[in-house]
């Protein structure tokens, strides 16, 4: 197995999703570099962006296009692989999902249906089958 990639953490869902918001309904343009997108979140401390990840690329289809977004192969590959050796060696460990879930679904902690829908936005964008 390769090294295993570091993939992006949010520290703040409800921030990371609401500045998804503002890029894709105009109200804020999107990062022309990486460089731009890094001091964005990394500087409120929203979100750490790994130092492998040298480039972005941002897309909005339009309403008439199913977007079928695949997950980089190195990083699905070692999750797989990652995982699959877990469930052989009976792992009770539970999936590392963001902890919104667990708020709402547990009402551990109250979340407004707007909050839940942003921080799920967060959660969707950076998801790659981690």
């Amino acid at each position: 197995m390769n090294k295993q990639l570091e993939r992006i953490q949010i520290f703040d869902h409800k921030a990371f999703g609401r500045l998804i918001a503002d890029y894709a309904t105009g109200r804020k343009a999107w990062p022309e570099s990486i460089e731009e997108f890094r001091a964005e979140v990394e500087g409120p401390n929203i979100a750490k962006i790994p130092e492998h990840m040298r480039a972005i690329q941002v897309v909005q289809p339009s309403d008439e296009i199913f977007f079928l977004r695949l997950p980089p192969k190195t990083l699905f590959s070692q999750s797989l692989e990652r995982y699959a050796a877990n469930d052989a060696n009976g792992s009770t460990e539970p999936y590392p999902a963001p902890p919104f879930y667990s708020d709402m679904v547990c009402r551990e902690e109250r979340l407004t249906h707007t909050d839940f829908f942003l921080s799920r936005v967060a959660d969707y964008t950076i998801s790659v089958c981690s």
